[in-house]
């Protein structure tokens, strides 16, 4: 079942597409329509077709560089914000697919954002990664390859390190506190776009 709780009432409720229908156009109307059918479609499907369905829904959106949109080296948007803009990188591609998924109840303690060197381009990457068990090797959501493959068969990324947002909510302040310089920052932009989120940003 869908979980319509936590940091979302409505995936896509009322009020967002009436905010996007007051700054976009119908385009964008029309994909936050789409997704919304999608989750509504997704609430009683086993997790491999979520997993596959919501990777597929948003590889379709375009890859862009936070410095062309955004004008800054990093920004971790909302899927409000991705979506709206049909455009994003990819970190974009991860937070949304996290967020559609773990409304749709799939434990997010199965799910981590995966930094990876995308030995392709030859460049950092991130990627979602699933773990059906503690133990299993972790199925990969990309947006570079759109087919979702255990870890072991994606030779073309070599893993630097990961993190779970449902444990960096989770956090007391004297972890945060303890954190090391790299992890406060993740921690930051976690804590930002979580709040922007609520405020379902566009």
């Amino acid at each position: 079942m869908g979980a319509a709780t936590g940091v979302f009432g409505s995936f896509v409720s009322d009020t967002l597409l009436k905010n996007v229908e007051k700054k976009y156009d119908l385009f964008a109307v029309n994909r936050f329509k789409a997704l919304k059918a999608l989750v509504q479609s997704l609430e009683n499907a086993d997790e491999i077709r979520k997993l596959e369905e919501v990777n597929d829904f948003w590889n379709g959106v375009q890859f862009r560089s936070d410095r062309e949109l955004w004008g800054v080296s990093d920004y971790w948007a909302t899927p409000w914000e991705f979506l709206a803009r049909d455009a994003g990188d990819c970190e974009d591609y991860v937070i949304a697919k996290y967020f559609t998924l773990k409304y749709l109840g799939v434990d997010p303690k199965k799910m981590y954002f995966t930094y990876v060197r995308a030995l392709r381009f030859d460049q950092p990457h991130m990627v979602l990664t699933y773990f059906e068990t503690p133990e299993a090797t972790p199925l990969i959501l990309d947006n570079i390859n759109y087919r979702i493959f255990p870890a072991s068969q994606r030779k073309d990324l070599i893993p630097i390190y990961n993190f779970n947002g449902d444990e960096l909510e989770s956090y007391s302040d004297k972890r945060v506190k303890n954190m090391d310089g790299k992890s406060m920052k993740i921690k930051k932009k976690w804590d930002r776009v979580v709040e922007n989120i609520k405020k379902e940003k566009i």
